[in-house]
């Protein structure tokens, strides 16, 4: 229990040191209050910090026991995304994209695995997580489009998770667990979230799209 205590402490002093409260635990109705931040402040120690808080967030994701197909799929891709920040190429720019891409894939993971845990009935949160589930469902919507900018291999499967886990989130919602359903939901959207940023870490922005 102390050792517990300890590393959930040192957890918390390193997000509060990063861009965007990394990590940041769910807030009331599972909103997420992410300041922006300025890739020009990632100097070499600040990369280097940043590199190794992430490496000790994913030490911890990964030693779950029992991780489901959509956890193994996010830590892998979560140490890809480390690898590819540490390469000599990565400008600051790039650095803080694939930093945000990266503690959005370890957040779902965490998120999903809260979920399982997270099962109970509760009739009065029904409207709070009818209407969180309602922004996860447009979030998701927007993933195919950032996975074909993003350039990555397993585009498909990230766009594959994030549906799948969108479609869990609205079957605990049918069920009245409506805080596994925002959990689930939430994990949907950092999926999508962290397309968006690798799509804008590879440089490829597009014109804006026209509607029809």
């Amino acid at each position: 229990m102390i050792r517990a205590v300890k590393t959930v402490i040192v957890v918390l002093a390193l997000a509060s040191a990063f861009p965007g409260n990394a990590m940041q635990p769910e807030a009331r109705h599972g909103q997420r209050g992410q300041r922006g931040y300025d890739s020009r402040e990632w100097t070499e120690n600040r990369k280097q910090e940043g590199l190794e808080f992430l490496g000790k967030v994913h030490g911890q994701r990964v030693k779950d026991p029992e991780p489901g197909p959509e956890n193994i799929f996010l830590h892998l891709r979560a140490s890809e995304l480390m690898e590819r920040m540490k390469q000599p190429q990565a400008n600051s720019f790039q650095f803080d994209r694939l930093f945000r891409a990266t503690d959005s894939l370890l957040r779902a993971s965490e998120r999903i695995t809260h979920a399982r845990r997270n099962s109970g009935i509760d009739d009065d949160e029904k409207r709070d997580a009818a209407l969180f589930l309602q922004r996860c469902y447009f979030r998701v919507q927007q993933a195919e489009y950032f996975a074909g900018l993003s350039g990555e291999k397993e585009a498909k499967q990230y766009v594959t998770h994030a549906r799948g886990l969108y479609q869990q989130a609205r079957s605990a919602y049918d069920a009245r667990q409506y805080g596994k359903a925002r959990m689930l939901g939430d994990a949907s959207s950092l999926i999508a979230a962290a397309l968006e940023n690798i799509a804008q870490a590879s440089l490829r922005i597009p014109d804006p799209p026209i509607i029809k």
